[in-house]
């Protein structure tokens, strides 16, 4: 049996993560997470409305334990009479997986520490990788990924996914393109929907195969000092466009899910990868996105593929310039690259 401690120090460590990085977050977005956090904690789905009273009081709390812990050391994780430093994943669930609990750590965005403690929902094996669908989350921080791999473990973060699906599910409804008339098609029109809701766990599940592409084909088109590039950025623009081109090799390479749509032809899962892009993609790739779309209406998956191979190209050309250009002329010409991307400049 697992003792008590051992949550009590993964929520420090999840609290002391977020009392030291909070303020690297927008308004809008610390908001946002803090209220999906509420809802975590207390075992709402995203659909579930809560009281404004209660939830400020939440915060006010949560601000009051984020002050006393504002520069405080992570502690070593405890399991049982044993310690481990907080970042020994395979350790710790090494102790875990026979009760059906994950845990995971790593750094974030703004190289924030996060972690989380979930329960098991399903595993999966594909060709070397073992991965882990992660339901219900018992602990975890502020930042939330709906997807993490190390070495050759990926997780699956079904709640993450929710969340961010539920979010942006209506906007579907006002939209009048081939990608909103494909998942309507498919899924139904979200106002129409009934408790519980049988629709959204079709969409949670295949937005799931999306995010599992993506952190094989990371694995797969890892290159050695990308990590030392992410260490040395101190501002957000950078970390931005560094992890985007990432996500970018990652999604156009035959191991990613844009080619997992077109190898099957699945409309659904092209269509839900195009319309769940954040902003700074949908801004870099507008073009890309739009060719893709227009290639859908026509059902032609030749010319969808043609624009996967252009993008996966330039793409990993530019990665491979970045690291060539970090190893002989250091960060700041790497930099002065990255504005450049960000301004649409070598796009």
């Amino acid at each position: 049996m697992l003792n008590s401690e051992f949550f009590e120090t993964v929520s420090y460590n999840c609290d002391v993560s977020d009392a030291n990085y909070w303020g690297y977050f927008s308004i809008c977005s610390l908001l946002l997470r803090l209220r999906q956090l509420f809802k975590i904690e207390r075992d709402l789905e995203p659909w579930e409305s809560i009281e404004n009273e209660e939830i400020f009081r939440w915060i006010e709390k949560k601000e009051e334990v984020w002050k006393s812990l504002e520069n405080t050391k992570l502690k070593q994780v405890q399991i049982n009479k044993s310690f481990f430093s907080p970042f020994d994943v395979e350790e710790i669930n090494s102790f875990i997986f026979n009760k059906g609990l994950v845990y995971g750590a790593g750094y974030s965005l703004f190289k924030k520490p996060s972690f989380f403690i979930g329960l098991i929902s399903k595993i999966e094996e594909i060709d070397e990788y073992r991965i882990y669908f992660i339901g219900k989350e018992i602990v975890r921080d502020l930042f939330s990924t709906s997807g993490m791999s190390q070495n050759n473990t990926i997780y699956i973060r079904l709640m993450d996914i929710k969340y961010r699906i539920w979010e942006n599910l209506h906007g579907w409804e006002n939209k009048k393109d081939i990608v909103s008339e494909i998942l309507l098609s498919r899924f139904g029109n979200p106002s129409g929907w009934q408790y519980p809701y049988p629709e959204f766990e079709k969409i949670v599940q295949k937005y799931s195969q999306i995010v599992l592409y993506h952190e094989i084909a990371e694995q797969q088109e890892s290159l050695s000092l990308w990590m030392e590039l992410i260490k040395n950025c101190v501002d957000s623009k950078t970390e931005y466009v560094l992890r985007g081109i990432k996500d970018f090799v990652a999604d156009f390479s035959i191991k990613g899910p844009v080619y997992k749509a077109i190898n099957n032809k699945d409309e659904e899962l092209l269509a839900l990868y195009l319309v769940s892009q954040n902003p700074y993609h949908k801004k870099v790739l507008k073009q890309t996105l739009a060719q893709m779309k227009d290639a859908l209406h026509c059902n032609n998956w030749k010319e969808i593929d043609r624009i996967r191979c252009r993008e996966f190209k330039k793409w990993k050309s530019i990665s491979e310039q970045l690291i060539e250009t970090f190893e002989l002329k250091g960060f700041n010409e790497v930099k002065s690259l990255t504005d450049k991307i960000f301004e649409g400049r070598m796009n």
